[in-house]
């Protein structure tokens, strides 16, 4: 058994096909599949199954998986190590984002980052919090910014910012809205456009209408920010969402972000990490930026919300 032999089970693993993992590595996939081979020989276990969609891990290979990815991390650790005495930073950061930030946000990040750790390499990728939240846990991101992620003992967690939801009408709504904003009462008889359930959003809003004891009237269910904001302005109803996805649309003056004074629905944005694990210098370093970077946030919903 030798790292590159681990290194290519992990690929076809975590990608689910010989011919995807041959393509992402740049070697021949009979090749590729002789190494496994012998790597299942050696530790006298299956570890793929193979099928016409690809591959699926067995037992012993969701078990060896783990192992390689802490593999992997050390390795990172001693080249990262290795490189500090140069007074570089290397290494490579998965970072997951939810939709709407990484529209805000990932441009701005991959700037910063490029022009702070020239040396080091980052992959973002888009996902709901809780895919995000499942990928963080098995290995397969470093860090991600999770809306209102569930407790786990397996995360890391800490704030890194919070804003109201509002309510997203179409421009030509005829809402009698109260001074201070709509009440719980008013926001029961609305017809919702609503992600479906376990999202983040849709379980604080189903949360905070019971502390009323209301059931949001949710007539359309959409995972898509994009859509839900095209629904809204085509009449098709109302979403209770972050200013600041307004700023997602190609005419945002098509809507109207209105307050909400009863329930408070505040959303929490925090950033999360394998508790597993220490953070190398280099994902520290990207806490700091993306610390550093926050603020455009605030500046995005403050700009939607007086528009």
């Amino acid at each position: 058994m030798d790292l590159k032999q681990l290194k290519y089970f992990m690929h076809v693993a975590e990608l689910g096909s010989y011919t995807r993992a041959a393509d992402f590595l740049g070697v021949a996939q009979p090749l590729l599949s002789r190494q496994i081979r012998l790597l299942e020989t050696e530790l006298r276990h299956n570890l793929l199954n193979r099928h016409g969609r690809g591959v699926s891990l067995t037992d012993s290979g969701r078990i060896l998986l783990d192992h390689c990815r802490i593999i992997q991390q050390q390795i990172d650790a001693i080249q990262e190590d290795l490189s500090a005495s140069t007074g570089k930073l290397t290494g490579h950061i998965t970072l997951g984002l939810p939709p709407t930030v990484a529209k805000l946000l990932s441009v701005d990040i991959i700037k910063a980052f490029r022009a702070q750790l020239p040396d080091a390499h980052i992959s973002i990728i888009e996902g709901l919090t809780s895919h995000l939240q499942e990928h963080l846990q098995q290995g397969k991101i470093d860090m991600a910014l999770l809306y209102n992620p569930a407790y786990s003992s397996h995360l890391d967690k800490q704030l890194f910012y919070e804003e109201r939801l509002h309510l997203i009408a179409p421009k030509n709504h005829a809402l009698n809205i109260p001074a201070g904003g709509l009440n719980a009462a008013q926001l029961a008889e609305l017809p919702l456009i609503a992600p479906s359930a376990p999202n983040s959003f849709r379980l604080l809003i189903e949360e905070e209408m019971a502390r009323h004891n209301l059931i949001p009237n949710i007539r359309l269910e959409i995972n898509s920010v994009e859509a839900m904001l095209k629904l809204v302005s085509d009449g098709m109803g109302y979403a209770i969402l972050s200013p600041c996805t307004t700023e997602l649309m190609r005419h945002p003056e098509s809507v109207e972000v209105i307050p909400i004074a009863s329930p408070v629905f505040t959303s929490q944005l925090f950033l999360a990490t394998s508790a597993k694990h220490t953070l190398s210098r280099t994902q520290r370093e990207l806490v700091r930026l993306l610390k550093d970077i926050t603020p455009l946030l605030e500046k995005a919903y403050n700009q939607a919300y007086t528009a």
